[in-house]
């Protein structure tokens, strides 16, 4: 599977305090709001935006998903390895930049960041949104100023900004202001005492921020303390994203399913691949159930949930899965995974897992996980996992 050794967003997040807790609508617990702001920096980096060819056209349509705020590029937009170009080298035909909140969050205030081919050429936008059911239409440029572009009084959910015809202009930063629920919690993937943060935060409408970032069309292993809904997940990770359990051993074969209604309850482990890439979502509204990761039993074979960091044994009993598809035993020198995660582990009283490993079926399909005797280091930062 395809790496993206560079990464093409950098996400800067500030908390603005706002000098007390206040509500959006009616004042009452879990309708806290907090302001955020998110610097999306477009240059020289790679979050799974596939390298487009200029001549073909470069047609593109991706999402990337930040905190939620979703950033969704379509059109004629140029990828290449330095930067994101808005327009075809005719200048027609220019790329479309659609940003959205979820529903009761608000954008408040953006500011567009951008470079042109030309030293003297202005940037030129055409602003459109919804503001109290009136729909706004506007043009904006940094003509005078040669300053970023900056729109304020927005207070809609959903944005979209289209280019004028200027040839090659590139897209800098783009700097979003905007209220969502006030977070109760945020799970860190690296923390320390997760099970103690995670007691602390048991019972309904919980707002929290899992610490942590995946990329398009890899598989990751998952574990959340909290009730997820298949559409919570097609929400935020896309609606191609797919979601399997594990079925058990057999045969040689560790089998797993596509989980295609219904709810994954707190603490259950799964697997899953995104469609968009995704950084540290956050998920409102979700019931804290579970203060203890759960494990299912498969025969020879277990699949074991996990919240806080994990120390895998490395005799072979016990099994990881990174994002490239590739299931492994770890390293003895480097043997401790990052929470929210699951890994199996073979079941008491089997015969020691230092032989050969086991295939793996996805609906079916075998060999849709490759295995190998050993992978990298389990805290390898190249593997997602």
């Amino acid at each position: 599977m395809k790496k993206h050794g560079v990464m093409l967003f950098t996400f800067v997040i500030l908390f603005l305090t706002l000098g007390c807790d206040w509500a959006y609508g009616q004042e009452k617990e879990g309708n806290e709001k907090e302001e955020v702001m998110v610097a999306l920096n477009f240059t020289g980096l790679n979050y799974g935006l596939e390298i487009n060819d200029p001549w073909n056209p470069p047609i593109l349509n991706k999402c990337v998903t930040v905190q939620n705020v979703k950033v969704n590029l379509s059109g004629y937009i140029h990828v290449n390895s330095n930067n994101i170009r808005l327009s075809n080298y005719s200048g027609d035909n220019s790329g479309t930049i659609d940003i959205s909140v979820p529903k009761n969050d608000t954008i408040k205030s953006i500011i567009i960041t951008t470079k042109t081919a030309k030293k003297n050429a202005v940037s030129k936008f055409t602003v459109s949104y919804m503001h109290n059911q009136q729909e706004i239409s506007k043009i904006y440029d940094n003509e005078k100023s040669k300053e970023p572009i900056q729109v304020n009084g927005i207070d809609s959910d959903h944005i979209i900004l289209t280019p004028q015809k200027l040839g090659k202009l590139y897209l800098i930063q783009i700097t979003l202001t905007y209220t969502r629920p006030k977070l109760d919690a945020t799970l860190d993937e690296k923390g320390e005492n997760v099970e103690s943060t995670i007691s602390g935060i048991v019972g309904e409408n919980k707002t929290l921020a899992l610490n942590r970032t995946f990329n398009p069309s890899q598989l990751y292993t998952m574990c959340l303390p909290f009730d997820l809904s298949k559409d919570m997940i097609t929400g935020i990770f896309g609606n191609e994203t797919k979601v399997y359990l594990y079925d058990g051993y057999q045969n040689g074969e560790l089998s797993f399913s596509t989980v295609k209604e219904g709810v994954l309850n707190a603490g259950m482990p799964f697997l899953m691949r995104p469609e968009y890439y995704v950084e540290q979502p956050t998920f409102a509204d979700v019931t804290v159930r579970s203060t203890t990761a759960q494990t299912v039993c498969g025969g020879e074979w277990d699949l074991c949930g996990t919240f806080g960091s994990y120390e895998l044994a490395a005799d072979g009993t016990q099994l990881f899965l990174t994002a490239g598809g590739t299931l492994a035993k770890p390293k003895a020198a480097s043997r401790k995974m990052r929470g929210f995660r699951c890994y199996l582990k073979k079941a008491a009283g089997t015969v020691n897992g230092s032989a050969q490993l086991p295939s793996v079926t996805i609906d079916g399909e075998t060999n849709a996980i490759k295995t190998a005797e050993y992978a990298f280091s389990v805290s390898d930062k190249k593997l997602h996992y």
